[in-house]
């Protein structure tokens, strides 16, 4: 549902979304903090930059920041700015032209993918930063799991050693 880039760009502009506006992050301070590879980072940051999420700064003291306020960035501002759209099912996905409603199964999906939508256009980086309490919405480098952006108030998955 959403893609690894994606992923990355909400990991990328939450850590941006908790530091001061006056103090931008080079590609590989976030880098490191959000464990995202410096170079598929570098491109994304400038996907975010050109779609007007982030300000991108040369030189010294120079790095990448939010372009608005937490407040006014949604997950889906940030999942459309990096190609995640979200899929609707408007007709039989079987092809059935006898199909003219959606059969029950495919309404019920097409329900949930909407509140998804709705959720995440409802949600924004400062909601998801006041949810995280410590104002670190990132779990720490190194722990257990690796890094995980909590979204929409779920935890992330135990670790399952069955496999």
């Amino acid at each position: 549902m959403i893609s690894q880039t994606s992923e990355y760009a909400l990991r990328a502009t939450l850590f941006l979304a908790a530091r001061p506006t006056d103090r931008p992050a080079s590609a590989s301070e976030i880098s490191e903090a959000t464990q995202v590879p410096p170079r598929y980072l570098q491109r994304v940051l400038r996907m975010l930059a050109r779609e007007g999420l982030l300000t991108a700064q040369r030189g010294t003291g120079g790095g990448f920041a939010l372009a608005k306020v937490p407040s006014a960035i949604s997950v889906l501002d940030v999942l459309k700015a990096s190609d995640t759209q979200m899929q609707r099912i408007q007709r039989c996905p079987l092809g059935i032209k006898a199909h003219r409603q959606l059969c029950p199964l495919h309404r019920m999906l097409d329900g949930e993918a909407a509140r998804s939508e709705q959720t995440f256009a409802a949600t924004s980086l400062a909601a998801l930063l006041a949810e995280a309490g410590d104002g670190r919405p990132l779990c720490p480098p190194g722990s257990p799991g690796g890094v995980v952006v909590p979204l929409l108030g779920s935890d992330p998955a135990p670790n399952d050693d069955r496999n």
